[in-house]
């Protein structure tokens, strides 16, 4: 006896076929993602700006009055020392109306002297007030007493004042050499050389004049800057250097080595100036000047870098990329893999910076996010 097959088993066959295909094509498919790794590690919010590199003390000896300038040897990069003959000039002969104009510019000097001196007299209590200040706090902060923020602000307190009262004593000092040279020079004859002397030590930076020529008073000759100590002059918007303040840490980049340099603030100008940006708009902007506590010998006054004030400084945070973030309404949520299927999970964040948000709860170290969710992708969904 022989067994007869169905009539219709091709059609059924086929039928089948067409319903497999139909069933794998509408079956889910696992959405292909990137992932990262959740990460605990330090975390800073920053201002980021353009900078110059310069002296922090810089000086510059000008004409004490219309002469006769004789051709300048000295060269770009010298070193000179405080009282160090610099230039020589010739005064003309003089009439009562120049004389007295001169004898005025003397006076003019003798009075920014006094007011230096009346600065460093009133700077003087309060430069040693701030340091018994930092040395109470010093030692509170060594029993536990307060808190460490507050002895590094009373030490950066007083460290501003230092430095405040070191720029008055060098500004007298070159102030009586101006005095000095002005004097010399209205006390000369016709005829007669007059030195110019350096009124601080340090290196020559600019060279305005060098050929000998007749120069009118007031116009500029060196430049004098003192190389030992270097600062940045930070351009920022005025909206970004309202929290910006003194004792602040700022990094430096671009400068053209591989290492990053290191610099505090030191002060913020109190008054913005206005700038027309590459776009032809009109901004807002201030000078924040931050000291340099290393750097290498090849790094001159006028060199650009790249600067980066820390405003936040965080020693451990879980941090979260930004490309991870999905917002809906005021809520913010990250997808979440969970062995191979995505879950929706709400976070809340904490301060943000260009590349990176702190999260504050919903995430733990070593879980894997997905990166640029699509927005068709579903709480629930496969992931490969």
């Amino acid at each position: 006896m022989s067994l007869r097959k169905p009539r219709h088993l091709g059609w059924i066959l086929t039928g089948i076929v067409i319903v497999a295909i139909i069933a794998v094509a509408l079956w889910p498919r696992p959405v292909s993602v990137e992932q990262v790794v959740v990460e605990r590690r330090a975390f800073e919010t920053s201002i980021d700006a353009d900078g110059l590199i310069r002296a922090h003390h810089r000086f510059s000896v000008a004409m004490p009055m219309t002469g006769i300038l004789e051709r300048l040897d000295i060269e770009p990069g010298d070193s000179v020392s405080a009282g160090q003959i610099i230039a020589h000039v010739i005064p003309p002969d003089i009439d009562a109306r120049q004389r007295e104009q001169a004898q005025a510019h003397v006076r003019s000097l003798e009075s920014g002297s006094a007011e230096l001196d009346q600065q460093i007299a009133a700077i003087s209590p309060l430069l040693d007030q701030a340091r018994r200040r930092a040395e109470r706090m010093e030692r509170l902060g060594q029993a536990g007493a307060v808190a460490r923020e507050q002895v590094e602000n009373a030490v950066d307190a007083h460290t501003q004042l230092v430095h405040q009262a070191q720029a008055l004593r060098e500004r007298q000092r070159a102030t009586a050499y101006e005095i000095q040279a002005a004097r010399s020079v209205l006390a000369a004859r016709p005829g007669q050389r007059v030195a110019l002397k350096a009124p601080v030590g340090g290196v020559v930076l600019r060279r305005h004049e060098e050929s000998e020529r007749t120069v009118l008073a007031g116009t500029p000759i060196l430049e004098i800057g003192d190389t030992s100590k270097m600062e940045v002059v930070i351009d920022v918007l005025s909206a970004d250097a309202v929290r910006v303040v003194p004792g602040m840490a700022v990094h430096l980049d671009g400068w053209g080595g591989d290492t990053r340099l290191s610099a505090v603030v030191r002060r913020i100008e109190p008054a913005a100036r206005t700038k027309v940006s590459s776009l032809g708009i009109e901004e807002q902007r201030v000078n924040v000047f931050a000291d340099l506590t290393a750097w290498p010998p090849a790094l001159g006054d006028g060199y650009r870098v790249e600067a980066s004030i820390v405003t936040l400084h965080i020693d451990t945070a879980t941090c979260v990329p930004l490309g991870a973030l999905v917002r809906q309404a005021d809520q913010w949520y990250v997808y979440v893999n969970d062995n191979g299927t995505a879950r929706r999970r709400s976070v809340q964040l904490g301060p943000r910076n260009a590349l990176v948000a702190s999260v504050r709860r919903g995430l733990l170290a070593g879980e894997r996010v997905l990166m640029h969710p699509p927005e068709t992708l579903q709480d629930g969904d496969r992931i490969r």
